[in-house]
């Protein structure tokens, strides 16, 4: 493995997933992004690094900002289910 992350890799689902959480969970403790629920930061995070991906790969389109939407919910749910997983096994 050459590259430890390339906007390639991003677009596999499990890796998107894995940074989105981990970003969240990096980030959510900062005093302004603490007061928004973790359900909506994280679905910005996705929403947001999924445009950044495809401006990077030079195919973002406006017409597919409705798919990285709802593509940006699943990824919050999935991550967010990490986050309930690790939280449960802590107890």
């Amino acid at each position: 493995m050459n590259d430890f992350l390339t906007w390639e890799s991003l677009l596999i689902y499990t890796n998107f997933v894995s940074i989105v959480y981990l970003v969240v969970e990096f980030t959510k403790e900062i005093h302004s992004i603490k007061k928004i629920p973790t359900k909506y930061w994280s679905f910005f995070v996705s929403y947001i690094l999924l445009i950044c991906i495809h401006l990077a790969l030079f195919s973002f389109e406006i017409k597919d900002l409705i798919l990285y939407f709802l593509t940006s919910i699943t990824v919050s749910l999935g991550a967010n289910g990490i986050n309930d997983f690790n939280k449960k096994n802590e107890k």
